[in-house]
């Protein structure tokens, strides 16, 4: 149930037009994401709370001009996106199995990054692996860590606060 959450978080971010709210979905994005790797019970779901719903989005909102405008989405994102969906469900068909889910924001999250929206498809991509990896049963500790540190979104948004 959670992760139809992120997933549906992760569509609404497709549709979001200014920056302050897609912060917004991202954060509620990375909240449900560690929440579910929480009912895993995996230590790591502290790491990804902390990182991926608080420090990145706050990092987010002192970086990014929140009153422009995000590029509106055009028919062929959607159509690209709505067969990304299709395969990852047709790939990881497991009923019960969140690890389609997880891909599918992750294949989301990448998509939105290639459209020109980097900050926020990476953070939504990070939010899909950590759902894709609350779905591997008995994940060790360091894996569940690994898969919590956003370093992909970090560095992008290092190297953005560093050009300014």
């Amino acid at each position: 149930m959670i992760g139809a959450v992120v997933l549906l978080l992760s569509i609404g971010l497709w549709c979001t037009r200014r920056p302050a709210t897609a912060i917004w979905v991202c954060a509620g994005q990375a909240l449900c994401a560690a929440a579910a790797l929480g009912l895993t019970g995996s230590p790591a779901a502290a790491v990804a709370l902390a990182l991926n719903a608080i420090a990145m989005p706050a990092a987010l909102w002192l970086i990014v001009d929140r009153d422009s405008a995000m590029p509106p989405v055009a028919w062929s994102s959607w159509l690209v996106a709505v067969v990304l969906l299709v395969v990852a469900a047709a790939a990881f068909r497991q009923p019960g199995d969140g690890l389609a889910l997880g891909v599918s924001v992750v294949l989301l999250g990448l998509l939105l990054a290639a459209r020109g929206v980097p900050a926020f498809g990476l953070l939504s991509a990070q939010s899909g692996l950590v759902l894709a990896a609350s779905a591997i049963p008995r994940l060790s500790l360091l894996s569940g860590l690994v898969v919590a540190v956003p370093l992909v979104p970090a560095i992008m948004l290092a190297g953005r606060r560093l050009c300014r």
